[in-house]
């Protein structure tokens, strides 16, 4: 009987921070229903519908469901775990299993883990880019030169060069 005493008053939580977040225009009334949806399915062995059933169950298409649980993440009042499955000696991904989350420090760190993950993916797919774009280039010493310039100080010039240039009007630092 707990169980089932717990797994109502996390629903009954979750409800209230969506209504909250619904409240205050965070959410949409889409993105509401969407997670609405996804928390019906919680049961005792955890949480883990498909994209297609809670489009079904919440009456939305499979991109609003997708683009809600985006938002939700970005919240982090939800988080995924991707499983991978080996099929024919292949590996495929699996169901996705999802936790609500109603705590906010809770929430604070599921939505900095989700913010991380997408600044990883972004910069592998920006160095991926411009490496292409290194090895497409004419030029084969450009990508070397890019690396191996000096700093520039706050004045736009290399450190030598504002040196050579103190040099010259006569100024040679603070006695």
């Amino acid at each position: 009987m707990p169980r089932l005493f717990e797994r109502l008053l996390v629903v009954t939580s979750f409800a209230s921070t969506l209504w909250t977040l619904t409240q205050s225009r965070t959410i949409t009334a889409k993105t509401h229903l969407v997670l609405q949806a996804l928390a019906s399915f919680q049961g005792y062995r955890g949480l883990f519908p498909s994209h297609e059933s809670i489009a079904s169950r919440s009456g939305c298409s499979v991109r609003t469901v997708i683009r809600a649980l985006e938002a939700a993440y970005r919240l982090g009042i939800v988080t995924r775990t991707r499983q991978r499955q080996r099929v024919s000696g292949r590996v495929c991904n699996g169901v996705n299993r999802y936790r609500l989350i109603i705590k906010p420090l809770e929430q604070a760190r599921a939505a900095a883990v989700h913010y991380t993950q997408q600044l990883r993916e972004a910069l592998s797919r920006r160095k991926q880019a411009f490496l292409s774009k290194c090895q497409n280039d004419s030029e084969p010493h450009i990508q070397s030169n890019f690396f191996n310039t000096e700093p520039l100080s706050g004045a736009g010039m290399s450190h030598n060069d504002l040196i050579r240039w103190c040099e010259s009007i006569g100024y040679r630092g603070s006695t």
